[in-house]
């Protein structure tokens, strides 16, 4: 008998216990705060490749036209600043890189004489904006804006008739010139955060550069010959870049 009436008690306040709880209100669910924020400067590096294409022609010296296309390296540092607004994200970077020899051509392969010409451009850089979507701890963006490059061109003109005892020696003309061009840059790029401070990545750049040119001269500074347009005595060159590489960046703030 006792141990029953043990029983019917803990049954009924366990009912109660229960009941109160039932009619507690109900909490909504609290969502994850992101412990990362994209938010601040930031400083890096990056290192990868590409392929440099130069389009070489003239206003028919030569009568010609050549588009040597080679792999190159690059390497170099940015710098920039990012704003997250919830999923969104714009910023704004600068880059200096450094780069490898590019691949010369010959214009007037089947001509006495023809020349060599070659571009490089030992140093470049970008000014572009970026604007991406922020997912957990990784970012994807699409960036664009303007570029630079120190392209260094050159022309050797060289006997070019295997019959000539000179064949293969240059003539003594060159084409050379030495300038900054400005150009145009788009990109691709998909970053992740391995810390609230360091970040890696990889980046897509596809860069066109304004038209470069350099005079052709004959030895002893003689100019491009007699009975010439001087629209003649130019070779052109249009130079394009196409660059992958991976980056990694250090938060400041």
């Amino acid at each position: 008998m006792r141990n029953t009436i043990l029983v019917a008690a803990a049954f009924m306040m366990a009912t109660t216990v229960a009941g109160s709880a039932a009619d507690l209100p109900m909490k909504a669910p609290v969502a994850p705060v992101s412990a990362w924020s994209w938010t601040g400067f930031y400083v890096g590096g990056n290192i990868g490749g590409g392929v440099a294409s130069s389009q070489f022609g003239d206003g028919c010296f030569f009568c010609a036209s050549t588009t040597p296309t080679a792999g190159y390296f690059t390497g170099g540092a940015q710098v920039g600043y990012n704003y997250q607004f919830g999923n969104g994200l714009v910023g704004v970077e600068a880059d200096v890189n450094g780069n490898s020899n590019f691949k010369g051509g010959i214009l007037g392969t089947d001509d006495d004489p023809a020349i060599r010409v070659k571009s490089n451009m030992d140093v470049s850089g970008t000014i572009r904006a970026r604007a991406g979507l922020v997912v957990g701890n990784a970012m994807v963006y699409a960036t664009g804006g303007a570029a630079w490059g120190k392209v260094d061109q050159t022309g050797i003109e060289f006997h070019n008739n295997p019959q000539n005892a000179n064949f293969g020696t240059p003539d003594g003309a060159t084409a050379n010139s030495s300038r900054t061009l400005w150009g145009g840059v788009v990109g691709v790029g998909v970053e992740f955060a391995l810390s609230p401070q360091v970040t890696v990545g990889g980046e897509f750049l596809h860069t066109t550069y304004a038209d470069g040119n350099a005079n052709l001269v004959f030895a002893g500074n003689s100019g491009c010959g007699t009975n010439r347009p001087a629209a003649t005595c130019t070779i052109d060159n249009h130079l394009t870049t196409d660059v992958a590489r991976l980056r990694f960046n250090f938060k400041l703030n």
